[in-house]
């Protein structure tokens, strides 16, 4: 039996890059389903405009809801590909990462 393969990939609508420098957080459900929640820290509007204050909020940008199997995989992709890197020292503003 012959395997099936992947379809190519496209970008029909030129899904922009988001920059997510915030914390992240991954929820499993009970249907086998992760949700990656990813925000990035910016100023809140109201005392940036008002009184040139700036008290930052971490905003939610993305989520993206995709199976285990696919975290598993990104996993070890991730594993691969950072195998020799040094991990960078924690910053407030870096990936905070919490797992549910």
């Amino acid at each position: 039996m012959e395997q099936a393969k992947d379809p190519p990939c496209v970008d029909p609508d030129c899904v922009p890059e988001t920059l997510c420098l915030g914390k992240f957080n991954v929820m499993f459900n009970q249907m086998g389903l992760a949700t990656l929640t990813f925000t990035h820290p910016r100023a809140k509007t109201g005392p940036l405009l008002d009184q040139g204050q700036i008290e930052d909020e971490g905003v939610v940008r993305a989520r993206i809801v995709t199976s285990s199997e696919n975290m598993v995989a990104m996993r070890d992709l991730l594993n691969s590909l950072l195998k020799d890197t040094p991990a960078a020292p924690a910053t407030t503003s870096a990936g905070g990462g919490k797992l549910n």
